[in-house]
């Protein structure tokens, strides 16, 4: 590895242990320049760099790396980015439940699943980010009681939501899950749609 860099500044590849790109990364994120950092995007040989498939980058060998170059991102700045994304990322995941649920209901499965595990991802992704927002930023911590056990309360509900979901797809119980993501789902998202709002109030 010839060219190493975190946020546009060169750092010395041979300071940096690892056989492959995974355990990079893993020494990368505890070296000095990355503390309390995380990677918000990889370039790899000078193209953006994703994995397909889980740990797909132990299979990158470091002989196969001529540069590297990261871009990170504070836990502040990445919970201030999700107030301003957030809410758009929700519409757009309200947008895509309805061809879910019709798929389903017309009994095209495979399309169904396919395009429901991306829906869970993305829903997934969503809940993290906006935990670990209220904690990052200290948003309803210490306030208002009513305003934190709303969301508390709420993230409990959309966990047995999801819980239920997975179950009915492991049953392929196709007609009762589109049920679910119609009339408990949305109606669940629809009410962080309206919470969303109250915290960003929080984070200016």
């Amino acid at each position: 590895m010839q060219n190493l860099t975190v946020d546009g500044q060169n750092l010395t590849a041979g300071d940096v242990a690892g056989a492959n790109l995974e355990e990079i990364l893993i020494n990368l994120m505890e070296h000095p320049s990355t503390n309390g950092r995380v990677i918000t995007g990889v370039k790899l040989n000078g193209s953006p760099y994703s994995e397909e498939v889980p740990h797909a980058a132990l299979e990158v060998e470091r002989e196969t790396i001529d540069s590297l170059s990261l871009d990170t991102l504070t836990l502040e700045d990445l919970g201030l980015n999700f107030l301003k994304t957030g809410p758009a990322y929700l519409a757009a995941l309200l947008e895509a439940l309805p061809k879910i649920v019709e798929n389903f209901r017309l009994g095209d499965e495979q399309e169904a699943n396919e395009h429901f595990l991306n829906f869970l991802e993305a829903l997934h992704l969503l809940m993290t980010l906006l935990e670990q927002t209220r904690h990052v930023l200290g948003l309803w911590q210490g306030g208002d009681e009513e305003d934190s056990s709303s969301l508390n309360q709420y993230l409990e509900s959309l966990a047995k939501i999801l819980n239920t979901l997975i179950a009915l797809q492991e049953q392929k119980d196709w007609i009762f899950l589109a049920d679910v993501l119609e009339y408990e789902l949305q109606d669940s998202l629809r009410k962080l749609a309206a919470l969303l709002p109250q915290l960003c109030q929080g984070g200016h």
